[in-house]
């Protein structure tokens, strides 16, 4: 892949320049742009490219003082301009430097396209000779690695051993870390250079590894000595120290560490991989060989997934209601848990979350009105959904989230108690629930918080968890589950007296109720 820097002043023709082609099936990539001569010899000097497309006129130095600086230092790169009719005479001087072609404004792809396939056999010849003949001088450092880790490009001549032993890659071991930049929205690649620039001068300085660029990635190979667990936290702290002057954050990822040059993409593949599910991962500096991948816990079929999770946004709802903001946290984990299960990618699980969130603060906005002002935030909180670099920090940013609008709600102190009430019996109707072991907990007298109940539900403590139970045991019986089970399955050790509350709560015995649901 032959690199290409695009120079204009004006940013539409930038863009359009770098759009207007498939270039990757052309055998090229855009590594970057500028919007001056200054930039440009600055960016000229970081990618080394194999051509440039400039424009003749820009604001102070044009188009032809930089072609004929960057002459002066590479006379066999290759050279487009561009320019208008009006600057043809102009333009005609540039010949002089040896330029390759010019195209009017606006550009025809077609020309450009013919060109471009000429030249990659060129340049494919080009690059061969130098593979073969050249000195370490012709190649950058960069240059070499981004070949390594390309080599299982069956298309790429191998690189010469003499040319890795002039450039000090013989080493004991090797390990490739790659940075991912989280650049802000309609962010050009300015902040990628200018992190590059920095990262390079201080690795060249304490020689402690090489800094590249590889697709849209910013990658280092990391001399042995700086490959050891106790200098790792030096490394995360220069890149992140880089990174934030921008202004931004990143992503960092190490590969496995290999003994070869000839094993350097295996490195760089793992490296690639942890990067792809960064997202799964919760570790806040560098996700390496050591860190650990979040798993599948859950024993769930992916079918049932979505059924699960439709239960967990019940339990959150009410947990939300009641003002039970402790168990959020948990809910949220099992939402997470569920989605890894069924092997959610990063953007279903955020789509999902914002599903939830959605679906429960426009429910209780509904609810409570005091909670409508928060909800105008809504979009701005739905867009830091996204923006989540990982699942652990998704999900402390949905739970804070949901605990303020919990937080937000004016409640009744009795209504909260009853919820609670029924929360326990719809959740623990198997169990020995006992009105006296609920007035321990809530802290009220038995006959106190029994006398509230019946006015709250019109039943009795008793007669309304025999109701839920009964219920239950229906949905049981429902299934096909036997008498005995049914009983068992809803909290009532002996038979005949789960036989007399379900005669009493329905009006006919459980056996009947069998046989008339199989007809």
């Amino acid at each position: 892949m032959y690199s290409v820097l695009i120079v204009d002043d004006e940013q539409a023709i930038r863009e359009g320049l770098a759009a207007l082609l498939d270039w990757e099936s052309l055998g090229y990539q855009v590594v970057d742009t500028a919007a001056n001569a200054i930039e440009a010899r600055h960016k000229y000097e970081l990618y080394s490219p194999d051509l440039m497309i400039i424009d003749i006129r820009m604001p102070g130095r044009d188009g032809l003082e930089l072609i004929q600086e960057l002459r002066e230092d590479d006379p066999d790169m290759h050279i487009i301009i561009l320019s208008g009719y009006a600057d043809f005479s102009y333009a005609k001087r540039a010949m002089a430097y040896g330029i390759d072609n010019y195209l009017l404004k606006p550009v025809d792809e077609e020309e450009l396209q013919q060109y471009l396939s000429s030249l990659y056999a060129e340049l494919n010849t080009r690059i061969a000779h130098r593979r073969k003949h050249a000195a370490v001088k012709v190649w950058s450092r960069e240059m070499l690695v981004q070949s390594l880790l390309m080599e299982s490009n069956p298309e790429a001549p191998p690189v010469m051993e003499v040319t890795v032993l002039e450039a000090g890659l013989l080493w004991d071991s090797y390990q490739v870390v790659l940075v991912r930049l989280l650049l802000q929205d309609n962010a050009d690649n300015g902040p990628s250079t200018a992190v590059k620039a920095r990262l390079s001068a201080r690795f060249e300085e304490h020689d402690w590894g090489i800094v590249f660029s590889l697709d849209s990635y910013l990658g280092v190979l990391l001399q042995p000595s700086f490959q050891k667990e106790l200098v790792g936290k030096l490394l995360v702290q220069a890149i992140q120290e880089a990174v934030t002057v921008q202004g931004l954050e990143c992503i960092i990822t190490a590969g496995d560490m290999v003994d070869s040059l000839e094993a350097l993409s295996v490195s760089y593949q793992s490296a690639l991989a942890r990067m792809k599910d960064h997202f799964f991962y919760d570790e806040p500096g560098m996700i390496g060989p050591d860190s650990l991948k979040l798993k599948e816990e859950l024993p769930v079929r992916p079918e049932e997934v979505e059924h699960r999770l439709e239960s967990v946004v019940d339990r959150l709802y009410f947990a939300m209601d009641i003002g039970s903001s402790g168990v959020i946290l948990s809910l949220i984990h099992e939402t997470g848990e569920l989605m890894i299960a069924a092997h959610y990618s990063e953007m279903a699980v955020k789509s999902r979350y914002v599903r939830l969130v959605t679906y429960l603060i426009n429910k209780l906005s509904l609810q409570y009105r005091e909670l409508s002002l928060q909800h105008n935030r809504t979009d701005e909180q739905i867009e830091q959904i996204y923006k989540q670099p990982s699942l652990p920090g998704l999900q402390r940013y949905i739970t804070t989230l949901l605990e303020q609008y919990a937080g937000g709600i004016t409640r009744d102190d009795m209504e909260v108690l009853m919820k609670r009430m029924l929360d326990l019996i719809h959740r623990h109707y198997d169990q020995n629930l006992k009105l006296d072991t609920l007035a321990d907990v809530f802290t009220y007298s038995s006959a106190y918080l029994g006398k509230l109940f019946k006015n709250s539900t019109g039943y009795s403590f008793n007669s309304y968890l025999d109701k839920v139970r009964i219920e239950k045991a229906k949905e049981l019986l429902d299934q096909g589950c036997k008498i005995h089970q049914a009983a068992s399955g809803v909290g009532f050790s002996d038979v005949d007296y789960f036989r007399e509350k379900f005669k009493k709560v329905e009006g006919i015995a459980p056996s009947v109720y069998r046989r008339k649901d199989s007809i």
